[in-house]
C-alpha cells in the first residue's frame, strides 16, 4: 500500500482527475481540497509536504499560493470509496471484485481472508507464504517445523535435526566401517561392535599370549594359522615349559567357584616352592571385609603348619604377589604385592602350631565389584561364569642356603 494516495487496480481504468491527488497522483486517500485552487490531495501527503517546509509554510503544490489551507473534502470521499477494485492479488490468480470502502466492510476484510495474500509463517521462520499453502509449508517447508530424525527417531525443529549439531552426534546415523576394504555402512553406536566380527579388521595372531605378534586381517586368521602350525606349535611349547617352570617355582592358581554365592573363600594350604618352603593359604571374602565391605572383593593371607616348619627361618621375610586373573588374555591382571618385613608385626609372620594358622594380613579393598565386570577399553574382565581366578606369587627374602636346592 502505498504512503500517499489508493494504488489499487481500479475496475474502472478511466477514473476522472478529480479523484487524483496533486501530489502522489494516485487516487485521493482522505482527500483535502484546498482554499486557494480547489484541488485535491491526499491528506498524508499534505501532512508530509508541511512537514519537509518547517518552520516556513508551504507554498500550495499547484497553485504556488504562499497562504493556503485545506479541509476535509466529504464529496469526493464517498465517490472515491465507493470506487470498485481488483484484489491486490489478481496476478496470482484472486478473481475477487469489491468497494474501496474504508469502513472495512470490503476490501480490508477480503484481505484478511484471501488465500493469495502473504502471510507471515505461524512457527515465525521469517518466511511469507501465500494463505492457501501455509498448511503444505508448515508440515513440508517451514524450518522450525516439528520432525523425526529418520536415524534415531528423536523429535526435533527442522533445522535442528537436519543441522551438523545433532548429525554428528545422532547415534543411529550410518558411518562408513573405518577398515580398507569393508564397504558396510553401521550405526554410528554399532562401531565397536561391528568392528569385532569385520572380516576387513586387523587383528592380533590367535596365538599372541604365545609370542607370535602378527597383525592379520580377520578374514585371513585361518591361512595364517595354516602357514604358521611349526612356529605356533613351538611358541606354544616354549611358554608352556617356562609356565610350568615358573609355576613350580613360586607361583599357584586357584579357582573361586560360585563366586555370588559364598561369604568367605579359603585356599588349600600351599607351599612357596616344590619342596622345602613355607606354607601359605589365601583367604577371599567376595562381599569384602572393613572397608570394602559390600563394596569390594578382600584378599588376606595367612601361614599354615607344614612339614618343613622346623627347619626353616622365621619370622618370615618376603613378599607375596596376590593377582586376580583377567580372563581375556595375558595382562591387565589386577595386583597387589604385600611385603612380609620387620614393618609388619611378628604376629602375621610368625610359625604356627598344627591345625591353627596366623592372623590373617590383607587388603579390605582389593578390587571393587565395578572392576569385575567387562571394561572394553582395557580388555579385562575377572568375573566370568561366576569364577574367579587368582595367582600366588611369592619370593623368598631369607632362605637357609643348603634348603634352596
Amino acid at each position: 500500500m502505498a504512503e500517499g494516495g489508493y494504488d489499487y487496480s481500479f475496475v474502472d481504468e478511466h477514473l476522472p482527475e478529480e479523484f487524483r491527488c496533486g501530489l502522489c497522483t494516485l487516487v485521493a486517500r482522505d482527500p483535502q481540497q484546498t482554499d486557494c485552487c480547489h484541488n485535491i490531495f491526499c491528506d498524508n501527503c499534505l501532512k508530509k509536504l508541511r512537514r519537509s517546509t518547517r518552520p516556513s509554510k508551504p507554498k500550495c503544490p499547484l497553485c504556488g499560493q504562499k497562504k493556503f489551507a485545506s479541509f476535509n473534502d466529504g464529496r469526493i470521499n464517498r465517490k472515491v470509496i465507493g470506487l470498485e477494485v481488483y484484489c491486490s492479488n489478481r496476478e496470482e490468480g484472486c478473481d475477487w471484485q469489491g468497494t474501496i470502502n474504508e469502513t472495512g466492510t470490503s476490501i480490508g476484510i477480503h484481505l484478511n481472508n484471501c488465500p493469495y495474500q502473504l502471510v507471515p509463517c505461524t512457527e515465525e521462520c521469517g518466511e511469507e507464504i501465500r494463505r492457501s499453502a501455509l498448511e503444505t509449508h508448515l508440515a513440508d517447508d517451514c524450518t522450525k517445523r516439528l520432525v523425526n530424525c529418520k536415524y534415531c527417531n528423536r523429535i526435533g525443529r527442522y533445522q535442528l535435526i537436519t543441522s551438523s549439531s545433532h548429525l554428528d552426534e545422532c547415534p543411529d546415523l550410518p558411518v562408513q566401517c573405518s577398515n580398507e576394504g569393508c564397504n558396510e555402512k553401521i550405526p554410528r553406536n554399532s562401531v565397536v561392535s561391528h568392528n569385532k566380527t569385520c572380516p576387513k579388521a586387523f587383528v592380533p595372531c590367535e596365538y599372541n599370549t604365545v609370542g607370535c605378534n602378527k597383525k592379520i586381517k580377520r578374514q585371513e586368521q585361518e591361512k595364517h594359522n595354516e602357514m604358521s602350525i611349526l612356529t605356533h606349535q613351538h611358541l606354544t611349547k616354549k611358554q608352556l615349559e617356562e609356565r610350568i617352570k615358573s609355576f613350580g617355582r613360586n607361583s599357584e592358581v586357584f579357582k573361586v567357584n560360585q563366586f555370588g554365592n559364598i561369604e568367605t573363600w579359603q585356599s588349600p594350604g600351599f607351599y612357596t616352592s616344590p619342596s622345602f618352603k613355607y606354607k601359605m593359604s589365601l583367604l577371599v571374602f567376595p562381599n569384602g571385609k572393613g572397608a570394602g565391605k559390600g563394596t569390594h572383593v578382600s584378599c588376606f593371607l595367612c601361614f599354615v603348619a607344614g612339614e618343613y616348619d622346623d627347619i626353616l627361618e622365621w619370622p618370615f621375610e618376603g613378599e607375596v604377589t596376590i593377582e586376580l586373573l583377567n580372563r581375556l588374555e595375558d595382562k591387565n591382571h589386577k595386583k597387589c604385592t604385600i611385603s612380609f618385613d620387620d614393618t609388619l608385626p611378628e604376629k602375621y609372620r610368625q610359625r604356627v602350631k598344627k591345625g591353627t594358622s596366623t592372623n590373617r594380613y590383607g587388603i579390605d579393598t582389593f578390587v571393587s565389584h565395578e572392576e569385575l565386570k567387562y571394561n572394553a577399553i582395557t580388555n579385562h574382565q575377572y568375573l566370568k561364569d561366576d569364577t574367579l581366578y587368582f595367582r600366588i606369587s611369592i619370593e623368598v627374602a631369607r632362605m637357609r642356603p643348603w634348603l634352596l636346592c
